[in-house]
């Protein structure tokens, strides 16, 4: 935890997760902990799942080791979520992050801003997501498709789909990327665990079709995610281009 800077009293619990399985007694005094070998992010959310599903909780994130970010911003992050009334929510990144998805970047002048999904990266959950959530972890070792599938898929199942970036909290992830291209114990890199989820969720969004309309399936259930955004959803961006132009200009001129 010594990217964690304990700068102020936390106003929620810690659960330590050791990922080797060798270390038997936590190094620190902490209300849960848990020591289990572990492959990647999807095989923690399982065990944690599994220890944790009679626990009552309000909230449930997951950081991984290498990301910067101190004890009070995550007690302001928990304070907007509340406020906000957030179902599934993360920090924003900065802008010297490691990343992926630029859609994650610190935006400046945004508390929160609503989006259709946030990345396996630093999940935060509510209780009613992350139990409806938990029996389906194990379909992905990466934790990879978990995010844009099945999270906003249990969301609508069960009614609770108010998701943003909390930009009023900024986090930094300190180590590139290391999933891609991995062949995980099921046999499957992260895209085809993407691919395997984004199926599971196809299918059970047939069951209820009428929980899922045209622009789910077009924000999430269809659109595939590979290395780079498809030029259709890069078109798209154009108008949004052009407003904030606007609106920059605009700022300036007031100044």
């Amino acid at each position: 935890m010594d990217h964690i800077h304990f700068d102020a009293e936390p106003a929620f619990d810690w659960l330590l997760y050791d990922y080797s399985g060798a270390v038997a007694e936590a190094p620190m005094s902490t209300k849960h902990y848990i020591s289990q070998k572990s492959e990647c992010k999807g095989d923690v959310l399982q065990n944690i799942y599994a220890k944790l599903q009679s626990t009552p909780l309000t909230y449930i994130g997951f950081l991984d080791d290498d990301q910067i970010i101190t004890v009070s911003d995550l007690n302001k992050l928990f304070f907007i979520a509340a406020l906000e009334k957030l179902d599934v929510f993360q920090p924003s990144l900065n802008h010297d992050s490691y990343y992926n998805l630029r859609q994650f970047i610190h935006k400046p002048g945004y508390l929160v801003q609503e989006s259709w999904w946030v990345e396996i990266m630093s999940p935060f959950y509510s209780e009613a997501v992350f139990q409806a959530a938990g029996p389906h972890f194990k379909h992905s070792i990466s934790g990879t498709g978990l995010d844009v599938y099945l999270i906003p898929t249990i969301q609508r199942l069960i009614g609770k789909t108010k998701t943003a970036v909390v930009h009023g909290v900024q986090l930094k992830h300190a180590r590139p990327i290391r999933t891609d291209n991995r062949v995980f114990s099921n046999g499957k890199t992260n895209l085809e665990e993407i691919r395997y989820v984004q199926g599971i969720c196809r299918a059970m969004a047939a069951e209820k079709p009428e929980l899922f309309d045209s622009a789910f399936h077009y924000q999430v259930l269809d659109r595939r995610y590979v290395h780079g955004v498809p030029l259709a959803y890069k078109i798209q961006r154009i108008p949004r281009m052009l407003r904030n132009l606007y609106k920059l200009i605009v700022d300036a001129s007031y100044r």
